[in-house]
């Protein structure tokens, strides 16, 4: 996984459950645009992934597969110095996605 520069964080995060994106702004002007069900289906907890993927970067493909759900109520919150933690509207909220992560998934990067 390629690492985010120290120098850059995160400035605003945005989901859009009109369009079913989710949207982070980056300092270095650069954005990220997730489809909602793609990020879901990208979770990097164990129970999603199993232990031993846990830390791979999903397959670009995850995100240009039809959606297979709408999201509605997704909850973003910040897990301390390291990334997000996403609430799903399914209840599921045991993937951190770290900073680092989040750019390395970016879709228009990989």
């Amino acid at each position: 996984m390629s690492s985010t520069p120290d120098t850059v964080t995160c400035l605003r995060v945005t989901v859009n459950r009109e369009r079913q994106t989710f949207h982070i702004q980056w300092s270095d002007n650069h954005d990220c645009v997730f489809p909602l069900d793609g990020l879901r289906r990208a979770c990097p907890c164990a129970g999603c992934q199993g232990h031993e993927k846990m830390h791979e970067l999903p397959d670009p493909e995850i995100f240009q597969l039809p959606a297979l759900m709408r999201w509605e109520n997704v909850k973003v919150e910040v897990a301390g110095s390291v990334g997000l933690r996403l609430t799903w509207d399914d209840g599921h909220n045991s993937g951190i996605f770290t900073w680092e992560r989040l750019r390395a998934m970016c879709p228009c990067c990989r």
